[in-house]
């Protein structure tokens, strides 16, 4: 795109930009000044409505695609066949009205169609380029430029258009693409994540009553919980969504749902989760993943459920067997005085029965792995411990590594355990057990030994592009 040749288009510019200062320079009356945005421009208002027309065509085929309602893409293809034949037609007068626009609208008209083409991003191009400060034009060439995975051409797009004022979708996108998975590294991954929290804040704060700003708010929020693992960014997130949801556009959409059902689950507040995983299938009867994660929670909680019930369904004798030969060795570090910031510690062996809901600190339990309860998803890591006085409860281990928990068998012993009483409804079906949730795994002790940093992973969040 450089070069010491000027094309028709850097002339224009150029020869826009002379004009521009020769009128400039000229005592008009105020009368007789014309802003580009005062033009009278009736070729563009037509050129415009159909191109509306195509997108709102576009937008209604694919929210009713569902098993009633097909979408019919030949369709589509005609009529954007129709609008570009509509642009050839009126290329003359519309260029001479706004050039900038006219490439901007035929770009908007490619772009409806998929996979985006070279043509598109070509003519898009040009409109940025003779006029620098047309926000929605930077906005679609990086939204065209994110479809064809040129991720870091996207960006600069978005970031360039903030030169020249800012714009709650392009803010948006911005938030989303500093999410982008190939543009994260070790380095900058802390960085980008604050980010795009950053822009997503910046643009709830242009509109407060927007949904989707909210939803990418959450979203953002999301991201850099899997991250961290800080409780307060979970909160934040749930929060944000459920500003989004005040929004009646953004309620119905299916991806809203179904994110903030991802946080709810993480937060173990199953009862909405459910909900949420619902009504994204509702709204969206075709997204499979929605319906899937719906049934694989039920089948997650049920199983669960039915398993801290029965001990893991191992008989007494055995359960008795199993934890008969627990002793403090069992505690590993924990049998000593542990480093804190509060000073050196001991903390004090308990059963399992003597649990407090919410954090238990300077306590320590110890118990055997009776069950691994199947999950579809490799997070949470899910089993049931019974301790020496053949008491159960349900232990859920984040952020570990796939194939790397405590098995049948193991001794396991748990530091200042946070115990929560799951308690969810969804239709007719209940779901009662105490669970012990595990943010950390290093902080376990496996067989008498810590568990090791090879046996950690972080899981992503992958939100849907634009």
């Amino acid at each position: 795109m450089s070069g010491t040749r000027l094309s028709d288009d850097d002339k224009s510019v150029t020869n826009y930009d002379q004009n521009l200062e020769k009128l400039n320079g000229l005592n008009l009356q105020e009368g007789n000044e014309i802003s580009e945005q005062d033009k009278c421009t009736p070729t563009l208002d037509y050129l415009q409505s159909i191109v509306e027309e195509l997108y709102s065509f576009n937008k209604n085929s694919l929210e009713n695609n569902t098993e009633k309602v097909s979408y019919n893409k030949e369709i589509l293809n005609e009529k954007i066949k129709h609008v570009l034949t509509l642009m050839k037609t009126n290329e003359e007068a519309a260029v001479a009205e706004n050039k900038a626009q006219y490439f901007f609208l035929l770009g908007k008209t490619w772009s409806v169609s998929q996979p985006v083409n070279e043509e598109c991003i070509n003519v898009l191009s040009k409109a940025v380029k003779l006029n620098p400060t047309h926000l929605d034009a930077w906005n679609s060439l990086g939204e065209c430029l994110v479809h064809l995975k040129r991720f870091s051409e996207a960006k600069y797009c978005f970031l360039a258009s903030l030169k020249h004022g800012k714009c709650k979708v392009i803010l948006r996108n911005l938030s989303i693409i500093m999410r982008e998975a190939q543009l994260l590294t070790s380095e900058n991954v802390k960085e980008n994540l604050n980010a795009g929290i950053e822009y997503a804040k910046e643009a709830v704060e242009l509109d407060t009553n927007d949904g989707e700003s909210w939803a990418i708010l959450g979203n953002a929020y999301l991201s850099l919980f899997f991250r961290r693992q800080e409780d307060k960014l979970l909160r934040q997130s749930i929060n944000s969504f459920e500003k989004a949801l005040k929004d009646p556009i953004a309620s119905k959409n299916a991806d809203l749902h179904f994110n903030r059902g991802v946080a709810l689950k993480y937060g173990e507040i199953y009862t909405d989760a459910l909900l949420s995983f619902e009504q994204a299938s509702i709204l969206d009867p075709m997204w499979t993943t929605a319906k899937e994660t719906l049934e694989d929670l039920i089948k997650y909680l049920t199983s669960t459920q039915t398993l801290y019930q029965r001990k893991g369904q191992v008989k007494s004798k055995r359960l008795q067997q199993m934890t008969e030969s627990l002793n403090s060795s069992f505690l590993g570090l924990y049998n000593n005085k542990i480093k804190t910031m509060k000073g050196h510690v001991m903390l004090e062996h308990i059963p399992l029965s003597k649990l407090q809901t919410g954090f238990n600190a300077n306590k320590v339990v110890c118990g055997r792995v009776v069950c691994v309860v199947y999950n579809q998803e490799p997070v949470p890591y899910t089993f049931c411990l019974v301790d020496k006085d053949l008491s159960c409860v349900v232990v859920s281990v984040y952020n570990l590594a796939q194939g790397r928990g405590p098995i049948i068998g193991d001794a396991v012993a748990i530091p200042e355990p946070y115990l929560t009483n799951i308690d969810a409804k969804y239709r007719k079906q209940t779901f009662q057990y105490p669970s012990i949730r595990v943010n950390l795994p290093l902080t376990m002790v496996v067989n008498k030994k810590n568990v090791s940093a090879e046996c950690v992973s972080q899981p992503q969040f992958l939100s849907k592009q634009f």
